[in-house]
């Protein structure tokens, strides 16, 4: 039998869904669930001797090496890519929501403006009296949701019903299961992005760590990928 190093079908799983890395000598603890097109019919192996059936790198690559596709082949959006698709989905639901709420955002850029020719005539309260007007702070909670409404129907409907924000579609990119080819599911759209844009309005720095997640990530995922079980892919 073959010792080349690679993912091989599980020997100690009767279900025969599962992959388990085979290091050239030993089965090791690393263990993959393989893409149900991508199952092999099994054939008889014992624990300790490597199964026939080897899967490429690219579909399932070596434990603490990132892959580069998907298990059917499909190549993995970069992170510069997805920064410039991020930029252009804010840029498009800020406008957006301004228009949306002009209103309330009327109300705070006059009492913004009121606050500001305070402050260059020396006027040291001006900001606390801001901060205390209930007028503003009643237009700001406005703002902020339909900032928030604008988001996530921009995000959740593009995503599910086209596979890709304006954003992604305009850098190449789209959103689909890792395991399978096709559209995002309505609760995956949902979940990226309360993992995204909602935990990101509500907790500044987790934009951050979300975005830069893929950097160290094998399979490229952010972390609302990961919570989604998405990925970004490059379209064909």
């Amino acid at each position: 039998m073959s010792t080349t190093p690679g993912w091989y079908p599980d020997p100690s799983d009767p279900t025969r869904t599962h992959l388990r890395w085979w290091d050239g000598a030993r089965w090791t603890e690393h263990v993959h669930q393989q893409a149900p097109s991508l199952t092999k019919a099994p054939q008889e192996v014992q624990r300790g001797a490597a199964a026939p059936t080897r899967y490429p790198p690219s579909q399932y690559p070596a434990p603490g090496v990132k892959a580069i596709a998907t298990p059917d082949g499909q190549a993995l959006g970069n992170l510069g890519l997805r920064l410039v698709a991020r930029i252009v989905d804010a840029v498009v639901v800020t406008v957006i929501a301004s228009l949306a709420g002009r209103s309330s955002l009327a109300v705070m850029t006059s009492l913004s403006q009121t606050t500001l020719d305070r402050l260059l005539a020396g006027d040291s309260a001006a900001v606390a009296d801001l901060v205390a007007n209930t007028s503003y702070n009643a237009a700001a909670q406005r703002l902020t949701l339909v900032l928030v409404a604008v988001s996530a129907a921009y995000t959740v409907l593009t995503t599910r019903f086209y596979g890709a924000t304006p954003g992604k579609a305009l850098c190449g990119l789209r959103v689909r299961d890792w395991d399978r080819p096709g559209l995002p599911t309505t609760g995956q759209a949902v979940v990226r992005w309360i993992g995204s844009d909602l935990l990101g309005s509500i907790i500044g720095l987790w934009y951050l760590v979300d975005f830069l997640w893929p950097t160290w990530d094998q399979r490229r995922q952010a972390v609302h990928d990961k919570l989604a079980r998405t990925v970004v892919v490059k379209r064909r």
